[in-house]
């Protein structure tokens, strides 16, 4: 890593000084020069031609955070494993010693997770079963009744554990390991693939039986852990190796302001924007995705951070980047925090016209793209080796059962479906690692790039990691340390990893790398998208304020348009109003009846609050009568008890099938023309728990295109100082109704959005 004085050196050193009496002068002078030749430290060098004191610095500083991180990763593993225990023990029925009538006030914020956590399923039936890809069993479940599933977190890739519950929900089967393959389109089944298990009894007794479903988080995974841990190792130990591709990565990520400046001066890293002319863009790109682009195609800047505010068009702007990396004769391997995120990656590029493979358990792929998984393109490519293969098989196995009383005949058949069957191995071993050599552009999650098969590929050029903001860091050096450059794009301002262990996310386990770098070095690591194509600017003017720095501006195209601009929709008050503070406190003080918050009697610790639920189920009514689409809303609530009461209620109205109610967590990356969201929170202490996370609240404002609708009670809500400064927003650019449950403008489909129109 570092070269360093021999003990030759030393001792000829020392040499020098003991004879000094009995030396000639000019010896004595040769002596002194060639002692200052050797102590000077310029020729004494380590990493990347720097000084050996500047590497020895950066890598203590490398040392420092990967026993710090391993650190944190155990002890977030503790807590994930005993939280995954409880979980998979916990017994879904009320708490009947406490009394779930009265408004929880002493619930108070610092008392809460920093997020609720939907992660089981119960009262699920086994429906029917099918094979998928690598043999697994897709076994589709629906929901007793063939209600709705509840809300849930969960999503395709996700490790789960299928047990037969008895009566009080309560695992009484050991437990299945397996994959959501999917969650059903009418959201009332999901499937999951287990592995094939031909006779076993614990699979048989899914059928008949009522059973539930419990998430295994990552770091209770082995594996996940192991390579977890494996890469700050190999950061530790090799990050500042010569023969390390991701070398610059690692000084610049873990060097100072002087470290860089040596490296720009000499020419160890480029920090420049890239020339654009001659290089033909597809589409238009507003100048501060020129810059991005301009950065990202710079092959001597080891690191560029891209962040993607709501709306941006962050996304697509990767897609064209990947593309044009190609075309520059780049290999790629892009990563994502989740199986869901990869695929969304994969589908963007399956039509740019680039060699792309993803890599991962077929399990975890959606079957939306598995046409571009390795399992099903080595399939595809050995369909006629396997079929000639097969055909000599059955030859073979003809002429045994004719010749069995021929020993010396029989075993020599024998031996030669022994050596087809070793034929077929080692034309599957060559196809995959064909198939991957020959990809232009290999996509896998962080944790899956330390895949053996990726791992033996030729280094990548360039490595582009999608939703690093939700994503530790150790988990995002797994694919850094596989190329000789990276992108990280995401924003930190929105959802940040989940962290179960309050002492891991104190310690910092729960500040992701593009957090980290993003206030590296002045910020010339980092370039940000800043015009917004989604939002009407009455709510972006909110986002780019509070998060931004007053940085994103609206595109023209989408700055002022309204419900009312959407097809059918009639000009009232509400399809004119892009802001609207559904107020249940009353102006002199007193809330509105039936709007306290209330402790989930089932048990969860979630809130729910049954006069929000009414208020919201009378706006979306609203919306509905002035022509506005179901499937153009969308209802959130930061608590899972409120989406449960949500949407129960909303199912009880035929006209607004169509609907999405979600938790504000599970809605990120996806966008409505109308949201609704209902805080619950009405207390007389303040209360707001996790509602004062800032980026939740902006991943919950941001999704809307058109209008947003806030129901709450001003007075819990404005305890909070970023909260109020939402409301006061609200109040400046969009309107404000005080409202009552079943009373806030007319009867039968909610209040009456015919008044007159604003302009």
């Amino acid at each position: 890593m570092f070269f360093k004085i021999s003990n030759a050196n030393r001792c000829f050193l020392i040499g020098a000084k003991l004879n000094h009496g009995s030396s000639s002068r000019s010896s004595l002078i040769q002596h002194k020069a060639i002692a200052r030749k050797i102590s000077e430290p310029k020729v004494v060098q380590g990493a990347l031609g720097m000084d050996l004191k500047k590497a020895k610095a950066i890598q203590n500083r490398i040392d420092e955070f990967a026993n710090r991180m391993s650190e944190l990763l155990r002890i977030e593993r503790d807590s994930e494993l005993e939280f995954t225990q409880e979980e998979l023990n916990a017994v879904p029925t009320p708490d009947e010693g406490s009394d779930n009538s009265k408004p929880i006030e002493f619930l108070v914020s610092h008392g809460q997770a920093q997020q609720e956590l939907c992660d089981t399923i119960c009262n699920l039936n086994a429906v029917s079963t099918s094979t998928g890809l690598g043999g697994m069993h897709l076994v589709l479940f629906r929901v007793e009744g063939n209600h709705r599933l509840p809300p849930t977190t969960l999503s395709p890739g996700d490790m789960v554990c299928v047990r037969v519950c008895d009566s009080r929900g309560a695992g009484a089967t050991s437990c299945m390991q397996g994959f959501v393959n999917n969650l059903g389109d009418d959201g009332c089944s999901i499937t999951v693939a287990l592995e094939s298990r031909h006779g076993d009894p614990t699979f048989s007794k899914l059928f008949g039986k009522t059973v539930r479903i419990d998430r295994i988080p990552g770091l209770a995974d082995t594996l996940t852990y192991e390579r977890n841990c494996e890469a700050l190792m190999l950061l530790q130990k090799n990050g500042l190796h010569k023969k390390n591709p991701s070398i610059a990565v690692v000084a610049t990520l873990f060097g100072d302001k002087d470290d860089i400046k040596w490296m720009e001066d000499n020419n160890v890293i480029g920090l420049a924007d890239t020339n654009l002319d001659g290089i033909v863009l597809n589409g238009d790109f507003d100048d501060s995705q020129k810059s991005a682009i301009s950065r990202a195609l710079n092959k001597k800047r080891p690191i560029l951070i891209i962040q993607g505010p709501p709306g941006t068009g962050k996304t697509g702007l990767l897609k064209d980047l990947i593309a044009l990396a190609v075309q520059q004769g780049e290999r790629v391997l892009v990563t994502a925090p989740t199986n869901a995120a990869v695929d969304n990656m994969v589908e963007k590029l399956s039509n740019v016209g680039i060699n792309i493979v993803r890599v991962g358990n077929p399990a975890r792929i959606s079957s939306s793209v598995a046409s571009k998984s390795l399992a099903e393109i080595v399939n595809s490519e050995l369909s006629s080796f396997r079929t000639d293969i097969e055909r000599k098989k059955a030859d073979l196995r003809k002429d045994l059962r004719q010749c069995l009383k021929d020993d010396s005949l029989a075993a020599g058949i024998r031996q030669l479906l022994k050596q087809l069957g070793k034929s077929l191995k080692k034309k599957e071993k060559e196809t995959v690692k064909e198939v991957l050599s020959n990809a232009q552009v290999v996509l896998a999650t962080n944790t899956g790039a330390a895949d053996p098969l990726i791992r033996k590929l030729d280094k990548f050029d360039l490595v582009v990691i999608d939703e690093a903001g939700q994503a530790i860091e150790p988990a995002c050096w797994i694919p850094i340390l596989q190329g000789r450059r990276c992108i990280l794009a995401g924003d930190q301002c929105q959802l940040a990893p989940v962290i179960l262990s309050r002492k891991a996310l104190e310690g910092g386990l729960g500040v992701s790398l593009l957090e980290r770098a993003a206030t590296l070095h002045e910020g010339a690591l980092t370039t940000m998208l800043t015009i917004q194509y989604r939002m009407n600017d009455a709510i972006a003017s909110w986002a780019s304020k509070e998060m931004y720095d007053g940085i994103l501006k609206s595109s023209p195209t989408v700055s002022s348009h309204l419900l009312v601009n959407s097809p059918f929709v009639k000009p009232t008050w509400i399809t004119q109003c892009p802001l609207l503070l559904l107020d249940t406190r009353m102006p002199y003080g007193s809330l509105s009846v039936g709007c306290e918050e209330y402790l989930d009697p089932a048990g969860t610790g979630s809130l729910y609050n049954e006069g929000e639920a009414d208020i919201v189920v009378q706006h979306v009514c609203s919306l509905i009568y002035s022509g506005v689409s179901p499937r153009a809303i969308a209802v959130q609530s930061p608590y899972v008890a409120q989406v449960q009461l949500l949407r129960n209620r909303l199912d009880e109205i035929p006209e607004a099938a169509g609907i999405e109610v979600a938790t504000i967590d599970s809605f990120q990356g996806r966008e409505a023309d109308a949201v609704i969201i209902s805080m619950v929170r009405s207390n007389n202490l303040g209360a707001v728990g996790f509602l004062g996370d800032s980026r939740r609240m902006n991943v919950a404002i941001t999704r809307a295109r058109k209008h947003v609708a806030l129901v709450c009670d001003s007075s819990t809500i404005c305890q909070n100082t970023f909260l109020a400064r939402l409301l006061r927003h609200i109040r400046y650019f969009g309107r404000v109704k005080h409202a009552e449950p079943g009373n806030f403008g007319g009867s039968g489909l909610g209040m009456n959005p015919m008044l007159p129109s604003i302009n």
